[in-house]
């Protein structure tokens, strides 16, 4: 952790994370413990005014963690699903972190096809087909799972991705086309399964999207494949995210495989800065799901790898990696801070142009308290966005708290 975090050292034993065992009703989704984004969120620009402590061991409340070990001797069975990208701008390929984890992953899924705007119902990609094969290859000698993701996303304009959506879920001679191509795709390259990203759709699609889930798993569990459908987070309230209604968790939930909640952009662009994921917000939207009737065993808790970082220029918040963070943690003006309310690290620094900034993002220490909730509800694991972003050290959490199901192709 010194190596990681070289400012700041625990002086305790964080080995393990305690955590009531409770379930989830209304009551227990107190957002009294959800302070005002106006309070928590403040843009520091001055070190004084930073609101929060470094990491200490008074920064974290042991009394909230009580009656709940995670054994190392007998450590829980859970799955770890990683979304794989190949390179993107600056970003890294997933790639070097699939080879170097692989043992610590049960299953992947490439960011490689979208629905085609010009040719409704089909397939697009612009990955080569061996490089497609090559990745199917590579997980399968490791024994992990692949799913073909597909997405209707990154159109330049959040209209024509509805519009994609709505072709193949209200036309059914569109819609046959995307079965057929989609079967074709899956049972020709070696595919294990389907995840369907499909984020932006019309309100008035809801039920039309759940019909097509339903009739889509059938079609995968003839040929022996799985389907999960990734769904945004909802917390059943103001918080929720604005994608979330058209999304009908407990229908959904009796078709699919997996069911991919993604628990992250809590704050985001759109909004000001604060935790991508707060500890309360994601315990809500897990609380959320089970109250709809969704098995615990279906639910994967999406976790995020990258972070949020905010100018005082004013500029939308930057998507940023755990790596580009780490390269500013030893900087003269820079201050890694804790909220131990929210359960998340955020870093204040000073750029080359004199602007500061404050980064909110998650690391191996934030997965911990995410480990405990997926230990605290028995989910069956975590999804990971994406392969390539995280803190290296979330691999060192992994296998000291869980032991990752290989499920073998």
């Amino acid at each position: 952790m010194k190596k990681l975090f070289p400012r700041l050292y625990f002086p305790i034993n964080f080995g393990f994370i305690f955590i009531l065992i409770i379930g989830c009703s209304p009551s227990s989704m107190d957002t009294r413990q959800y302070h005002s984004q106006s309070q928590q969120t403040k843009l520091v620009l001055n070190q004084k005014e930073a609101p929060f402590h470094h990491f200490s061991a008074d920064t974290i409340d042991s009394t909230r963690y009580s009656g709940h070990i995670a054994s190392e001797i007998q450590k829980p069975v859970r799955e770890v699903f990683g979304f794989y990208t190949e390179e993107e701008d600056t970003l890294p390929s997933s790639a070097p972190t699939l080879a170097a984890h692989h043992e610590n992953i049960s299953m992947i899924a490439p960011f490689t096809y979208k629905l085609d705007e010009e040719k409704p119902g089909h397939l697009k990609t612009d990955i080569p087909v061996d490089v497609r094969k090559k990745v199917i290859e590579h997980a399968h000698s490791r024994n992990i799972k692949v799913e073909l993701l597909v997405h209707n996303l990154f159109y330049g304009s959040n209209a024509v991705g509805k519009q994609v959506a709505r072709n193949i879920l209200r036309y059914p001679h569109i819609q046959k086309t995307f079965f057929d191509e989609l079967q074709k795709e899956i049972l020709s390259l070696g595919y294990d399964g389907v995840n369907i990203d499909i984020e932006n759709l019309f309100l008035e699609d809801k039920e039309a999207f759940t019909r097509f889930i339903k009739e889509l798993s059938a079609i995968m569990h003839q040929h022996g494949k799985s389907i999960s459908v990734n769904v945004p987070a909802n917390t059943g309230d103001d918080r929720a995210n604005p994608w979330s209604p058209w999304f009908d968790y407990k229908e959904l939930s009796r078709s699919v495989d997996r069911l991919i909640i993604m628990a992250y952009d809590e704050h985001n662009p759109r909004t000001v800065p604060g935790p991508v994921a707060s500890f309360q917000w994601v315990e809500d939207t897990i609380c959320y799901a089970l109250n709809q009737n969704v098995p615990a065993n279906k639910i994967l808790l999406g976790v995020a790898g990258y972070g949020w970082d905010w100018s005082s220029t004013g500029e939308k918040a930057a998507y940023t990696t755990y790596s580009k963070l780490h390269a500013h943690m030893n900087k003269p003006a820079s201050s890694l801070q804790w909220d131990s309310t929210h359960q998340s690290p955020h870093l204040n620094y000073q750029d080359a142009s004199g602007n500061m900034h404050v980064a909110w993002f998650e690391n191996s220490f934030s997965l911990r308290f995410k480990l405990a909730l997926v230990e605290k509800y028995n989910l069956s694991g975590i999804a990971l966005w994406r392969l390539g972003l995280e803190d290296p050290a979330i691999w060192n959490t992994l296998s000291s708290r869980i032991k990752v199901a290989k499920l073998v192709p």
